[in-house]
């Protein structure tokens, strides 16, 4: 095996050849390509697509933060550092740099699509769930990879019944004003029916998570002081209004504002990115690093369930 020392990070120059050459002939490939054809090795081919200056990255993800009880402060990117080579990067050399942004470009157009298309199908499944009288009631956000734009459709199973769906899952948020302990059991009933005819129907496949809050919570969380609470109030300023009672919505948010949350969860989205570049630069520069379980959480993703659920008794 030949090391070589670029940019003060030693890495492995035959590997390097060796996508090189996929690069070379494939002209632009996504960072999973490159993974499926060097058996998984990712953290090696990560490492050795950031320190060589003969391959090019296009990249086209939209990071944002994630809060993360095992990471310090906190404060996580996201993608992680691992998904986003995998998922969000054409790779590709000097001459065809042009045709990788432009297949990154056309990534993100399709995950845009699909974004939109589940965006519908969330619609379709509050018009038949809920009637006009209990959308009068309640604000509906959609959030997660829906509102940001990145939803996809490569067929998973389902975390509790093993269930294969279509993707990116559909997370919804209710917001009704006053608690009310008769219309929380109707609202979850009903969505509990619809869960599980949208994960079982073999037309649809499609995973619904959701959770039902009031302004009271809103007023609860809003001290930001523990993961779920941050977690809870950066969901209802990231969400998308789906359908239902706008003023549920507003009410919670003007909630969040008076507590100075958006400027919280900015200066937390600040520290993420900052801390991912100091992650990237140490496990550029040094393949030990990857044995710190900080750095590691930074690197590889997991299966991070659904990031809004908190009973309002937390």
């Amino acid at each position: 095996m030949g090391w070589r020392i670029q940019g003060g990070a030693m890495f492995d120059v035959e590997l390097e050849k060796q996508v090189i050459e996929v690069v070379d002939q494939q002209h632009s490939v996504l960072g999973s390509e490159l993974a499926e054809a060097f058996d998984q090795r990712y953290f090696d081919l990560w490492r050795v697509c950031e320190n060589s200056p003969r391959i090019y990255a296009a990249q086209f993800a939209r990071w944002y933060l994630r809060v993360d009880s095992e990471v310090d402060g906190y404060a996580r990117l996201s993608p992680s550092i691992l998904r986003n080579f995998l998922t969000y990067v054409q790779f590709s050399n000097v001459d065809n740099f042009e045709k990788a942004v432009e297949d990154g470009n056309r990534q993100r157009e399709l995950h845009s699509e699909v974004s939109k298309k589940k965006r519908t199908i969330a619609k379709q499944l509050i018009a038949q769930s809920l009637p006009e009288a209990l959308l009068d009631r309640v604000g509906v956000l959609i959030a997660g990879d829906v509102c940001r734009d990145m939803a996809h459709e490569v067929p998973r199973p389902e975390r509790s019944t093993g269930q294969i769906v279509k993707g990116s899952d559909i997370d919804l948020i209710l917001v009704m004003g006053d608690e009310d302990a008769t219309l929380r059991e109707e609202l979850e009933g009903r969505l509990l029916e619809a869960k599980n005819l949208y994960l079982r129907h073999p037309a649809l496949r499609e995973e619904l998570d959701f959770v039902v809050n009031s302004i009271a919570h809103y007023e609860k969380v809003s001290v930001f002081e523990n993961p779920k609470q941050m977690i809870s109030c950066k969901a209802a300023l990231e969400g998308q209004f789906l359908a239902g009672d706008r003023g549920c919505i507003v009410k919670a948010r003007d909630v969040l504002v008076r507590a100075d949350i958006p400027r919280k969860v900015l200066d937390m989205t600040e520290r993420a990115f900052s801390q991912r570049l100091q992650t990237i630069e140490r496990l550029r520069k040094n393949p030990e690093w990857i044995n710190s379980p900080q750095e590691k959480r930074q690197f590889f993703f997991s299966d991070e369930i659904w990031e809004f659920m908190l009973d309002e008794n937390d």
